[in-house]
């Protein structure tokens, strides 16, 4: 079985027409669907939780304290 070498990996969807009994995901819509949009998302739940935690109260109160609690979290 070939994998390389569609005619239709240029092209955007999940059906590839003469290859691979006409359905696989073709190369376009595997880095948009399965890298960029899962990355994207994952980009603003960050975001939002930075916000989030910025926002809270902060616990501890010294410098050397928080250098502390980072350094031993390590």
């Amino acid at each position: 079985m070939d994998f390389a070498g569609c005619p239709d990996d240029e092209k955007f969807g999940p059906v590839v027409q003469g290859c691979r009994d006409d359905f696989d995901f073709t190369i376009k819509f595997e880095k948009i669907f399965f890298s960029l949009i899962p990355a994207s998302l994952f980009i603003a739940a960050a975001l939002c939780r930075v916000v989030y935690l910025l926002r809270r109260p902060v616990i501890v109160g010294g410098r050397v304290l928080q250098v502390a609690k980072v350094v031993s979290d390590i």
